[in-house]
């Protein structure tokens, strides 16, 4: 993964902080990154934004009332298989 371009950089880094690369893939990619202040820095403000809108985003519940509701309306369609 050394000297990757930017498409590649940004391929990684979503993966990367998404969970999709493997262990040995993330190890190679943070190696890469700590060669590069700017891929570093990029990291890290990605990083902080998708923090930032999962604290404002949160989880929001709702009414077990509306749960049932949908899971009767999907049991009561018939299968296309």
């Amino acid at each position: 993964m050394q000297g990757f371009n930017e498409k590649d950089f940004q391929r990684n880094m979503v993966m990367y902080l998404d969970g999709a690369l493997s262990k040995e893939e993330s190890r190679e990619f943070l190696d890469s990154v700590m060669q590069s202040p700017e891929h570093l820095d990029h990291l890290q403000k990605e990083k902080s934004f998708r923090e930032i809108l999962r604290k404002k985003a949160g989880q929001r519940t709702v009414s077990p009332t509306l749960v049932q509701t949908i899971k009767s309306k999907i049991g009561d369609k018939p299968s296309s298989y």
